[in-house]
């Protein structure tokens, strides 16, 4: 309480200081701050007066001032307060520095003055220095379109296309559809479940004071779709065939809405139709008949499209003994057994008469006659509908056939002749458990008991026999295939069958050893059933092949290659199956041989030298303790050799004859084996030529191979 007398007090010297003297800072920074669509926030810096005035003019700048010693009535709602001159107005006049200005039109630019004044009883106005300065409120537009119009319910979707347009951010598009359903966003669609007129309405939020809904003039329009529903009109949707007559309607509703209706079609086959409310049909044909039916809407008498279809079943019952059914009309005399019954549905009442005297009230009968004829069977039913019917029906008794035949032996050989067979009756048919017919001929199949069976098929009622035959198994062996003995060997012979066995000389040991070539067979005896077989034994020696050592020649020389052995196939490596070819190209060469005791090969290298021919020096060796190609020799025609050196690929010296007395090198030195590669060597010798000596030295490189 003290403190609020300290600043009424301060406020009467303030009054009393500045009322009634003409304010010398006019306002600043004059601004309006939130604005929307209706009113705005207007807000400046004070000057050095008590009161301030602000005046208001739309569309164009405050042209009038506010006269000394004149007061004015102010109101923060535009075109409320006092005018001065023309479109100005007194929005405010107060001591604060902010007020909410009111009543203001969207997207229209305000111009504002401010004024400061003593607020004194004379009030003297600071109209040489004001603040002036404009706004443009804010503006809203809503508007939207849809795609679909005088469509079908529960096939639609309606695309809503939004069109609104602002001078701000931020909005929240509400959908109001009218069918129970709302939808938010700014494009939207939807499905109508229903026929009808929507009459939409979109609301945009925040609004800002502007307009906030719209609701557009054109409504959806959803054509109804029928619901199709046909009926018979008396419900008889099942009628005997005799007199049918089919009266039909519908009972097919659709959504009552202002010019709506609907027709409907009847399809009673592809080319009957009709549109009529109530039609009649009889049909000529007992079955089951599907009625078509089809309703459309239409709108102010116009097709519309929007269809329902359906159909409506219905039954023309046939003659109840349309349904008799026998199990074999015609049977033989033998075990007959007739089974009559009437399968045709919904039958209450029935009647048989059998024709040999037996009358029967049931449903299902089994019956056998005592003697064979035609038996005349006389059926009436009446069904659950009413439907009545009398039917006659014939059956055949048979009498019975006698069937035989001759010729088949108790016993025959596994896959013997065929044995022909003397059928009773020309019009039969022949059959076995095993082996196989060719018209009556029985041709026997594997070993055992079987039966053969022959059945009359001339006549309703056939008639078969049956008789057993023995086929005795054929003891099949094998001796195995034509063999040779090698090397004086021997072979056991095994005979695997069941019987008595013979060989060729007599005897019947098993198994037979063989020693020596010829001709042996052996037959086995099993109840009259035999069978032999035969095997060829030959002789022959394991093969050898040898091939000379490695060697040379001069170019344009020929070598002779020899290889022989009895009974066997000589085969070299160039292709030539003979026993001698002639060679000259270098190379390695191999020959094959083989026979019956098994195959053998051998090798060796031929060296052409190009030339000078006194000596053939090989180009690379193996020592590597195979016993082929182990170590380096060179040899020469009519050549006494003086000295070998070996060097290795600094020029030591490695090897040397006259250490050794050996012209071959192993491909060691100091007692080890050296490392592969080029090792260069010297070679001297000496020929004689007439009575003369010849000395020559040969330079050249060896390689070694690991």
């Amino acid at each position: 309480m003290f403190i609020r007398h300290i600043s009424f007090l301060f406020i009467m010297l303030w009054g009393s200081t500045l009322f009634g003297a003409e304010p010398t800072v006019a306002p600043t920074n004059g601004a309006a701050g939130t604005i929307q669509c209706d009113k705005a926030t207007i807000s400046w810096t004070n000057g050095n007066g008590g009161w301030r005035m602000v005046l208001v003019k739309k569309g164009a700048a405050v042209d009038a001032l506010p006269s000394d010693g004149t007061s004015y009535t102010a109101f923060n709602t535009f075109t409320a307060g006092q005018e001065i001159g023309t479109g100005n107005y007194v929005c405010f006049n107060n001591i604060t520095n902010n007020f909410e200005l009111k009543g203001l039109q969207t997207n229209t630019r305000y111009y504002v003055t401010i004024i400061e004044h003593d607020g004194g009883s004379s009030i003297d106005y600071l109209t040489s220095k004001v603040d002036t300065f404009s706004f443009v409120t804010q503006w809203l537009k809503l508007d939207f379109v849809f795609d679909v119009d005088d469509t079908c319910d529960r096939t639609n979707i309606v695309t809503f296309t939004n069109k609104s347009s602002a001078s701000f951010t931020g909005l929240t598009y509400t959908w109001y559809l009218k069918d129970g359903n709302d939808k938010q966003g700014k494009d939207i669609t939807h499905t109508y479940i229903e026929g009808g007129n929507y009459q939409v309405t979109l609301i945009a939020t925040p609004s800002f004071g502007c307009v906030d809904n719209f609701t557009n003039q054109r409504a959806v329009r959803i054509i109804p779709r029928p619901i199709s529903k046909p009926i018979e009109m008396n419900g008889q949707v099942q009628q005997c065939l005799e007199g049918n007559v089919f009266r039909f309607s519908d009972v097919t509703t659709i959504k009552n809405l202002p010019q709506m209706a609907y027709v409907r079609t009847w399809f009673f086959s592809p080319s009957d139709s009709s549109t009529i409310p109530r039609p009649i049909k009889s049909y000529l044909k007992a079955g089951t008949y599907r009625i078509g039916y089809k309703s459309e809407t239409f709108f102010d008498n116009k097709p519309t499209g929007c269809t329902d279809t359906t159909s409506l079943v219905i039954e023309v019952i046939p003659s109840p003994s349309s349904g008799i059914d026998i199990n074999d009309p015609i049977q033989c005399l033998n075990g007959n057994s007739f089974v009559f019954d009437n399968t045709f549905p919904g039958l209450v009442a029935f009647s048989w008469d059998l024709g040999d005297g037996t009358i029967s009230p049931n449903k299902t009968i089994t019956h056998s006659y005592a003697s064979a004829g035609n038996y005349r069977i006389i059926h009436e039913a009446e069904s659950t509908i009413g439907c009545k019917s009398k039917d006659t029906v014939y059956v055949s008794v048979k009498p019975n056939t006698i069937a035989s035949f001759s010729g088949l032996p108790a016993q025959v050989c596994e896959d013997g002749p065929a044995i022909p067979l003397f059928p009773n009756k020309p019009n039969g048919v022949f059959s076995a458990t095993s082996g196989s017919f060719s018209g009556n001929s029985y041709l026997p199949g594997p070993a055992g008991m079987h039966e053969v069976k022959f059945v009359v098929l001339d006549s309703f009622c056939p008639d078969s026999v049956t008789s057993s035959i023995t086929i005795v198994q054929r003891p099949q062996f094998n001796l195995g295939r034509d063999t040779t003995l090698c090397d004086g060997g021997y072979m056991d012979v095994f005979v695997t069958a069941t019987g008595t066995l013979t060989w060729e000389d007599g005897t019947s040991v098993n198994p037979r050893s063989i020693f020596n070539q010829g001709k042996y067979w052996a037959t086995v005896d099993n109840n009259g059933c035999s069978w032999t077989d035969t095997l060829n034994v030959s002789e022959a020696l394991t093969p050898q092949a040898s091939l000379p050592r490695d060697t040379f020649i001069c170019k344009g020389s020929l070598l002779r290659l020899v290889q022989r052995w009895p009974d066997a196939v000589i085969t070299w490596s160039n292709g030539t199956v003979d026993t001698v070819i002639y060679i000259s190209e270098p190379g390695t060469y191999s020959v094959t041989v083989s026979n019956a005791c098994g195959t053998v090969t051998d090798n060796m290298t031929l060296g052409v030298t190009d030339g000078f021919c006194d000596i053939f020096p090989p180009t690379a060796f193996t020592p590597n303790g195979d016993g082929r190609n182990d170590y380096f020799e060179i040899l020469g025609r009519d050549i006494d050799p003086i000295s070998l050196q070996i060097f290795n690929r600094w020029g030591e010296l490695i090897f040397d004859s006259e250490r050794s007395k050996d012209f071959r090198w192993y491909g060691d030195a100091n007692g080890e084996l050296c490392m592969e590669g080029n090792y260069p060597y010297i070679y001297r010798y000496q020929q004689k030529v007439g009575d003369r000596v010849r000395r020559s030295t040969y330079k050249g490189a060896v390689f070694l191979l690991r």
